[in-house]
């Protein structure tokens, strides 16, 4: 055996141990990190050739490994701006050079910037990255512009649901009554009452007045079941100036319960965004004065096939990899892809405990491979010292 092989292997052991305790000490300063993925660093052998009756000693390599696919724990926030995945996928993000990343780090806030003389409101995340999605009614993916002190254009209604439960105690002739809310086209609201009448055994009409005079529909049911016995026609409202409303009929029962009804319209009223919220589909929407939501993007979620093989960059962001696959995009909580928890943050996946422990675990093997190094060296200097 070579005492140069003694050397050898003892660095290689020593930048071995000094290669952990980077990815120790990278992992414990991010430990607080929202989204923080934890590194671990791996040892193989490299075992050299031997021959004859020599030992040739060996070394030691590292590979260090990312958990990115290993779920942090997610906490509450007061911020309806924080978002968390509850299992695979992630954020995807563009920098100002709109190169696109991806990340689990969720903590966005807006943050106005003066583009082209225009003042643009984004969602941006601690490292300034842009949360990304496409508007609703069709475009492509871009980072989201916040309407901010923007007037909202009125809507004029042109859909609306009807969901009812009918008492099957009612007697012929008993009627109930409800109401719902259409918009015109400058956004006018007009309360527009329903009647509904029991005219016979397990038969309920439906009327409500419009610029064409009453109109009605009958929906009969099955006793045994509750349900109609034949899906009811749409109604249609007109409004004053000609243009429709098509009104479907949701879930319509005749159970031995209370009566209870549910009429929801669409369009809006003119007014303004007195805040944004996300909603458990990735859909982005706008807090009218009203109180009225008014969708605006749909967020998407990115997964990968190999999740734990990107590449990371600085500001707690990803990019692809061969070894990774293509990013594969789609809405939160559908095909796999994990739900979205709005005012909530991932923590950072590292377990401090974990990480002292192979602190001292490292500083320990350093310190014996520092030793054997030591005593090459002083077999060494025997050597050199006989021909004294």
């Amino acid at each position: 055996m070579s005492i140069n092989g003694v050397f050898r292997t003892s660095v290689s052991g020593m930048n071995a141990q000094a290669n952990r305790l980077s990815t120790v000490s990278e992992n414990i300063a991010n430990s607080s990190t929202n989204g923080y993925k934890r590194n671990s660093t791996e040892f193989a052998s490299l075992v050299l050739a031997q021959g004859g009756g020599e030992y040739n000693p060996g070394s030691v390599k590292t590979q260090v490994r990312q958990s990115i696919s290993q779920q942090g724990s997610i906490a509450a926030t007061s911020s309806g701006s924080d978002l968390a995945i509850q299992g695979d996928g992630f954020f995807v993000v563009q920098d100002t050079a709109g190169r696109e990343f991806y990340t689990r780090a969720g903590s966005f806030v807006q943050r106005t910037e003066t583009i082209g003389g225009k003042e643009t409101t984004f969602l941006v995340n601690t490292a300034g990255y842009r949360l990304t999605g496409s508007p609703v009614g069709g475009g492509a993916a871009a980072p989201i512009e916040l309407p901010v002190g923007a007037i909202v254009a009125p809507k004029a209604t042109d859909a609306g649901a009807f969901t009812i439960q009918f008492p099957e105690s009612a007697a012929v002739g008993d009627t109930k009554k409800s109401s719902m809310v259409v918009y015109d086209s400058i956004g006018k609201a007009i309360e527009v009452p329903v009647d509904m009448e029991k005219t016979a055994a397990n038969t309920w009409t439906v009327s409500y007045t419009d610029s064409g005079g009453p109109q009605t529909t009958t929906i009969v049911f099955d006793p045994n079941t509750g349900r109609p016995t034949a899906a009811p026609a749409n109604m249609t409202y007109t409004h004053v100036n000609g243009d429709t409303v098509d009104i479907e009929f949701g879930s319509l029962t005749e159970y031995a319960t209370d009566f209870s009804s549910k009429l929801v319209t669409n369009g809006n009223p003119p007014g303004s965004f007195t805040g944004f919220a996300f909603a458990e589909n990735g859909t982005l929407s706008g807090v009218m004065n009203t109180g009225q939501l008014i969708p605006l993007y749909e967020m998407s979620l990115a997964r990968f096939a190999s999740p734990d093989q990107l590449q990371a960059s600085a500001g707690n962001v990803y990019s692809a990899t061969a070894s990774s696959g293509v990013a594969a995009l789609g809405g939160p909580g559908t095909n796999g892809y994990g739900s979205l928890v709005s005012s909530g943050l991932e923590q950072s996946n590292v377990d401090l405990a974990s990480e002292l422990t192979s602190m001292i675990e490292s500083q320990r093997s350093y310190s014996a491979n520092s030793k054997v190094f030591q005593t090459g060296a002083e077999i060494l200097d025997v050597l050199v010292n006989l021909k004294r």
